[in-house]
């Protein structure tokens, strides 16, 4: 009998939290898709921080800004999943593709194309970055998040940041001109 009296609290608390998690979870879906480059992996990845923030529920509900607040959690357990993996002895290799729901439908298929050449060959410079600097530019120049919302979550000086995300571009562009097919060092002299 007190089963069923909790019944209709416990549905009433789903409720709730699904209200106040569903405006973020597309955009902690990009974001972890942007740190792990994998469909399967970023949804795990959601998944995982969700399951775990619903006990926390109450304690969401009084955050001024959700948003980078939930960048910063799932920053974190992508960082504590990281770790894990590399401690384990199993590793798990998946060459996935750009999901379909990231391709523009209004362009061409040559269009559509050149998109996911671009994506890919973005993915995998970006995957050629150290970490910190690859979370670095995603949280900044792909999430559009500021440096003083960077700085709240990561707890890194801003003036750090300033002058992380200026290796961290240069780093980019040294990698993605180096991937060029004809670039200045890889053409072929007459």
């Amino acid at each position: 009998m007190g089963i069923i009296k909790l019944w209709p609290q416990r549905q009433s608390e789903h409720a709730q939290f699904e209200k106040l998690m569903q405006p973020y979870l597309r955009q902690l879906y990009r974001l972890a898709y942007r740190f792990t480059g994998q469909q399967s992996e970023a949804e795990d990845l959601v998944q995982d921080m969700v399951v775990k923030l619903y006990p926390r529920m109450h304690e969401l509900q009084e955050i001024e800004q959700p948003g980078p607040w939930l960048a910063r959690v799932l920053y974190r357990h992508f960082i504590d999943r990281t770790r894990s993996r590399q401690r384990s002895p199993l590793h798990l290799v998946d060459d996935e593709t750009v999901p379909d729901e990231h391709r523009d439908e209004a362009t061409g298929p040559s269009e559509n194309v050149e998109n996911a050449i671009l994506q890919n060959r973005l993915q995998q410079a970006l995957s050629k970055l150290n970490e910190d600097q690859r979370v670095l530019l995603i949280m900044h120049d792909v999430e559009g998040y500021t440096l003083n919302e960077i700085h709240g979550m990561l707890d890194v000086s801003v003036g750090t940041l300033k002058s992380r995300l200026n290796r961290a571009r240069s780093r980019l562009r040294e990698i993605l001109q180096n991937m060029e097919p004809f670039a200045a060092g890889k053409r072929v002299k007459q």
